[in-house]
């Protein structure tokens, strides 16, 4: 047997070396093109989906947001016709330390504290959505109420910083 032949280079196509390139680069591309198309509902890129998302009707959804919204709804409503979780006088004291726990889980995996873990992100969004429900219940009753609007502002500010903060650590790290 020739040795040309048995060696793994004798095998090799360019021209199907260049079309299996191409095609994974157009897979990439879609990928990349769906990832941006499911952004509003997702908000995490297609190699995050299987760990921080959920499906829900063939979409990916964040799994937190999936915690935190139709919790948050139900409690706003309940809030608004008269079943507050709690005593009108513990706000905003309470609005403002329930949120804290999502706050703590998301900016500490953010910045790279600690890993990912989906039933601790969940169990403590859920503890926040009754805080986040009870503010969105003032909402509805009085427009840009301090005890829905402060929160969201200061804790979106704190997600938002913890999510630029890991997010230049990572690309630092990579370099």
């Amino acid at each position: 047997m020739d040795d040309a032949a048995a060696s793994p280079a004798a095998d090799s196509n360019p021209a199907l070396d260049l079309f299996e390139a191409r095609l994974a680069m157009i897979g990439a591309q879609e990928r990349e093109r769906q990832a941006k198309k499911n952004m509003w509902l997702a908000h995490h890129y297609p190699v995050d989906y299987g760990e921080k998302c959920v499906k829900l009707g063939g979409r990916h959804v964040c799994r937190r947001c999936a915690a935190l919204y139709p919790m948050g709804i139900i409690v706003a409503i309940a809030s608004a016709v008269g079943f507050a979780p709690w005593p009108e006088s513990w706000d905003p004291a309470a609005i403002w330390v329930l949120c804290l726990p999502a706050t703590i889980a998301f900016c500490g995996e953010a910045i790279g504290l600690f890993r990912y873990n989906a039933k601790w992100q969940v169990a403590m969004m859920l503890i926040t959505a009754v805080a986040f429900g009870r503010g969105l219940g003032y909402e509805f009753e009085e427009r840009w109420h301090p005890n829905f609007w402060g929160p969201v502002i200061i804790f979106g500010a704190l997600w938002f910083l913890a999510t630029a903060i890991g997010s230049t650590r990572r690309k630092i790290q990579q370099a």
